[in-house]
């Protein structure tokens, strides 16, 4: 395990004797350490604290070392802390019973210094490649969402327009328009390879034209907002130029945040965009409508890709709910970020809709 393992990495040490934890502190002195005397104590320190492995003794009072690690194990939030029992008990049955209710490795006192620092060793390094495998597996699940949600702006518009050109043939500008959403679906695809190339590194952000980069946004949604009647109104300057990555702040950024305001806004109903104030070195952002708002408990959630959020717009509209996340990841990435105040129709009959601030650097 390098350095930058060690440095991160935090262990939860469990015994009612004072005296072994203090040898156990003595050994593992290169690795953040916290102490604890009893189970409860033991616990709530899990609750508080971010812990990367836990070396729990069996015997304790009250609550003993079986059922702090069946706790453990029994909560979805520390779950997968894995537990290693120090105990003098030197039996098959207590042994088998330790693994049976999730220790990961089972060490008799009195314990030799060296073993018992290599196996630390080998389970801190197996819960640090486990927690970057699942970074890389998150990683990809979103780019996935990247491709799987963002094409289908483009997607749609392009068979839109191809039906319109059914009836009209000699409309050149639909053409144009055709091959304007074909090259966004293969941005986003390009988009997609390099962030799958790139994984851990940063992002490469420059800067971006803001009017320019919503323009082409609002062409891809042109047959959205007909669709539904709605007027998009924009009123920002022609020389404001933001940090951020073009592809990705009009394919998923504007897009994501356009089209939910489509979807929940009733038809011929207005969205308005327009900056909100100018600072030496940010600019924010506003999108506003008057749609139907977001409920307080999805509003809670909005950025959580583990939370379901989708909803159907006012026109029986579908979505999948990654949207947001993943404005909310690339405005991060940009060294920005977001924030969405809503009133409910049912709670704010009167005056109600979404606006979204995003905060960008100049």
């Amino acid at each position: 395990m390098n350095t930058a393992e060690k440095g991160q990495m935090t262990i939860l040490v469990v015994d009612d004797t004072e005296a072994n934890i203090d040898m156990l502190l003595a050994i593992l002195k290169e690795y953040d350490v916290i102490p604890a005397t009893s189970g409860e104590d033991a616990l709530s320190l899990l609750e508080e604290e971010k812990v990367d492995l836990v070396l729990l003794d069996i015997i304790m009072p009250e609550i003993d070392g079986f059922e702090v690690c069946r706790q453990i194990k029994n909560s979805p939030d520390i779950t997968d802390t894995p537990v290693i029992f120090i105990t003098a008990r030197d039996d098959e049955e207590s042994i088998e019973k330790a693994y049976k209710i999730g220790g990961v490795d089972y060490i008799t006192k009195p314990f030799r210094p060296r073993e018992l620092m290599a196996r630390v060793k080998i389970h801190l390094h197996l819960q640090h490649t486990k927690r970057l495998l699942q970074k890389q597996v998150e990683s990809q699940q979103e780019l996935l969402h990247v491709l799987c949600h963002d094409l289908s702006n483009p997607l749609g518009a392009i068979e839109s327009y191809s039906q319109y050109l059914i009836e009209f043939p000699q409309d050149q500008e639909i053409i144009k328009d055709i091959i304007s959403a074909s090259q966004d679906g293969m941005n986003i695809i390009d988009l997609t390879r390099r962030l799958m190339a790139t994984e851990e590194k940063d992002m490469k952000i420059y800067p971006v034209n803001l009017k320019f980069s919503f323009e082409q946004s609002m062409a891809t949604l042109k047959v959205k907002l007909d669709k539904k009647k709605i007027k998009l109104k924009l009123d920002i300057p022609d020389n404001i130029m933001v940090m951020a990555e073009e592809i990705s702040l009009v394919n998923t950024v504007f897009n994501n945040l356009i089209t939910n305001a489509i979807k929940f806004s009733k038809p011929d109903a207005s969205i308005n965009i327009f900056l909100e104030k100018r600072e030496p070195q940010t600019v924010c952002l506003i999108i506003q409508d008057s749609g139907i708002g977001i409920p307080e408990d999805l509003l809670n959630n909005l950025f959580d890709v583990t939370k379901t959020t989708n909803r159907t717009g006012t026109n029986g509209e579908k979505g999948t709910g990654f949207g947001m996340p993943l404005v909310k990841k690339f405005m991060e990435k940009y060294g920005g970020n977001i924030h969405v105040h809503s009133k409910d129709i049912d709670e704010f009959p009167d005056d109600h809709g979404t606006i979204v601030y995003l905060t960008f650097n100049v």
